[in-house]
């Protein structure tokens, strides 16, 4: 699943504002050329390449997708991709949207500050990591099965793996923060004024919320619904490995045609598939609410502007405006103690795999025995004494190296010249730059391997940092542009007014205040180029083994205790480095 980092734009004027709105092209603009080619040849063209193979090029014709609209295996499998993906968005709405409400309005700093962990910990913990976190949750020998039989509740384990119910569990833990963090960025920007000047008028509690609060929100609810759906649609690892056969959604059909089978044909024909059904919801999306708003790419205002036309508003604020009248007599204050616990027990749910196996990683046991019979180092020492292991993380850290090296030079030219510049297509540009974490990963690392192919790199750790740089850019842009938008153009006007050139003012003031965000995004990219398997499975073709990689395998093959100290270093990491994110930002902000 491609991870998308939702920040808020901000209101703080920049340079970026005034050159946004001068005349004609400005030099800052050329800085999108580097970037812009590279994600042209190594996106773009393998998409294109991915395309024109699906037509079975030179001999043009659309007869492999008539055979998928026309075979009933295919289409059993997109009805599975499609109730599968909307089941989770409506599961992972539900209850985001009560934790986004309280990191909002909650008055108690300790219960936002919980939340604040319990989303953002999962969203950057490994996908992998949190769905073997569920494997020994749910397991026939599992955790819940265990303690049921402990308390005498069952005579003999239930079966809750390997079919629809645990995908969706586990799809919905993942995705649950993607939900979160687009509706609290919106809601955190709605003025509190307005829920007091309703209660000053005499609207009640639940009044004031479904008339001004649950309006002003919804294009935040928009947006987390689009992009969570569009995930689902492209999911992979988590079906894979806990669903069963009657299970196969469009992801794990694309794999077994391209690996298992080595029918490149039909798997770029249902990549196609996949890829147009991800365009088309993300264009009719787009109507409704930009993305690019949410992720700091647009000079558009966030906010209830954005969610429809006055006509529709008032219309919604009318049916609300009932609904508030009916509600009222029996519901109690939304800002209560209520969704405070409901919160509370949704954090707690999202964390519980993850601290589950980071337990069991000291566990004396040579199996997953909950609690644990006693502590041990054991399965950290078998980790360090295996070559394998070992040698999977240095190849994971080589290639994260490299994808980062790449990412950090060509995304921080790029977020410049986003930034700063002005060019003809702008929307063009981000739209290129944002897509390859929102589209399927699993059709960009196909279509990247045709290329890496043509020209030998493929199989090669060059080549696969080449495929994970595509990946990790938009996350450098995205912080890196946030980041300029908040720099206050004061400092740099200062600087030129005391004689300093245009290249000494940015040499001295511009990158010493945004070289935390560069800390920051370097991170971020090396991190998410760590954590990854779907471009390894691909671009690595059974040469290349990282860590996820062993890991992916290992887990397939059965589940060995070993892998819970894997997991929690890998926890470990993503939370490393998050407090030294916070840590920088909270010294920028000093």
């Amino acid at each position: 699943m491609a991870r998308t980092v939702i920040l808020p734009t901000g209101n703080v004027p920049s340079e970026s504002s005034a050159v946004a709105h001068s005349a004609g092209p400005t030099p800052w603009a050329w800085l999108l050329l580097p970037g812009g080619i590279f994600l042209a040849l190594l996106f773009l063209v393998p998409l294109a390449g991915l395309l024109m193979l699906s037509l079975g090029m030179p001999n043009w014709t659309f007869a492999r997708f008539v055979g998928i609209g026309r075979d009933p295996v295919y289409l059993a499998v997109l009805r599975t991709t499609l109730q599968i993906s909307i089941s989770v968005t409506a599961l992972a709405l539900m209850l985001g949207y009560p934790m986004a409400y309280s990191l909002t309005t909650s008055k108690s700093s300790s219960l936002r500050t919980f939340l604040l962990i319990a989303v953002v910990l999962p969203y950057f913990t490994s996908v992998l990591v949190r769905t073997f976190a569920w494997i020994v949750l749910l397991g026939r020998g599992g955790i819940i099965n265990d303690l049921l039989l402990k308390l005498g509740l069952i005579s003999q384990p239930i079966s809750m793996l390997y079919n629809r119910a645990s995908v969706i569990i586990g799809m919905t833990q993942i995705v649950l923060p993607l939900m979160i963090l687009p509706m609290y960025t919106v809601m955190s920007s709605i003025d509190e004024k307005l829920l007091r000047a309703a209660r000053a008028n005499g609207a009640s509690p639940i009044a004031a919320f479904l008339t001004v609060f649950l309006p002003l929100s919804l294009p935040g609810v928009m947006a987390a619904v689009l992009l969570v759906f569009v995930n689902c649609l492209g999911f992979y690892i988590t079906p894979a490995l806990l669903g069963s056969l009657s299970d196969f959604t469009i992801t794990m059909q694309i794999y077994s045609e391209v690996v298992d089978h080595l029918n490149w044909g039909s798997g770029s024909a249902l990549s196609i598939v996949l890829l147009v059904s991800v365009l088309a919801t993300l264009w009719i999306g787009s109507r409704f609410f930009p993305i690019n708003q949410l992720l700091g790419l647009s000079d558009e205002k966030t906010g209830q502007d954005a969610v429809a036309s006055p006509r529709t508003r008032k219309q919604w604020l009318m049916h609300l405006g009932s609904a508030a009248n009916v509600l009222d007599g029996w519901l109690p204050s939304l800002g209560g103690y209520g969704v405070s616990i409901v919160s509370s027990l949704l954090g707690t749910l999202l964390l519980l795999p993850i601290l589950v196996v980071a337990y069991l990683s000291f566990s004396s046991s040579a199996f997953f025995e909950f609690p644990a019979p006693g502590y041990s180092l054991h399965n950290y020492q078998a980790y360090i004494s295996d070559a394998g292991w070992i040698n999977a993380t240095f190849t994971s850290i080589r290639v994260a190296l490299m994808a980062t090296s790449m990412a950090m030079a060509l995304g921080a030219t790029l977020a410049f010249g986003l930034a700063r510049g002005r060019i003809p297509g702008r929307g063009a540009v981000v739209a290129l730059v944002l897509s390859p974490i929102i589209l399927p990963t699993i059709v960009v690392a196909i279509a990247t391997y045709f290329v890496l192919a043509r020209v030998g790199l493929q199989g090669t750790e060059f080549g696969l940092a080449l495929g994970e740089a595509v990946y990790s850019i938009p996350y450098v842009v995205v912080l890196i542009v946030a980041n300029l938008r908040d720099l206050n153009p004061a400092y740099e006007r200062a600087a030129r007014s005391l004689g300093a050139g245009p290249g000494a003012t940015f040499r001295t003031i511009t990158i010493p205040l945004i070289t935390p965000a560069f800390i920051v995004a370097a991170f971020f990219a090396f991190l998410h180029s760590f954590d990854d398997v779907v471009y390894v499975l691909f671009l690595g073709i059974g040469v290349i083994t990282t860590l996820p990689m062993l890991m992916w395998q290992s887990i397939s093959q059965g589940v060995d205790p070993t892998i819970s100290a894997v997991a929690t270093l890998q926890v470990v990491l993503a939370a490393a480095v998050i407090i030294v994110s916070a840590w920088l930002r909270r010294r920028k902000s000093v």
